[in-house]
């Protein structure tokens, strides 16, 4: 149970939420270790059943919607480029095919220049 190793990447926030969620797991299982040894089966029965129904309340609860940064427009331009280069290619092996991919990459390599052109 070994926290450092795994927190890497993460703010202090959520480190510290899962090291007190360990600390109370540690403390339930001495308790039921501690008891008499014919009530420890009802008693583990008993965390189950309770944190397993807290878990469902909290899922249950509202939920809060994720700001979601709105995305921008992709450029066509490196799919063109990427695509005539492919069509080129394929045209010595199977001409038709080929140019047709040189052509639909050359008009996304030009709408791709218009939207950058156009942004600045």
């Amino acid at each position: 149970m070994e926290t450092t190793s795994g927190s890497f990447g993460r703010n202090e926030s959520e480190v510290r939420t899962e090291e007190e969620i360990e600390k109370l797991v540690r403390d339930i299982s001495r308790a039921i270790r501690e008891a008499e040894p014919d009530r420890r089966a009802g008693l583990k029965d008993l965390a189950e059943t309770l944190l397993h129904q807290e878990i469902l309340s909290i899922a249950e609860g509202p939920q809060t919607e994720e700001v979601v940064p709105p995305r921008k427009q992709a450029n066509p331009l490196a799919v063109g480029i990427l695509l005539t280069l492919l069509g080129l290619g394929l045209a010595i092996i199977v001409p038709f095919i080929g140019l047709t991919l040189v052509a639909i990459g050359v008009v996304l390599v030009i709408w791709g220049g218009v939207i950058s052109w156009s942004r600045k």
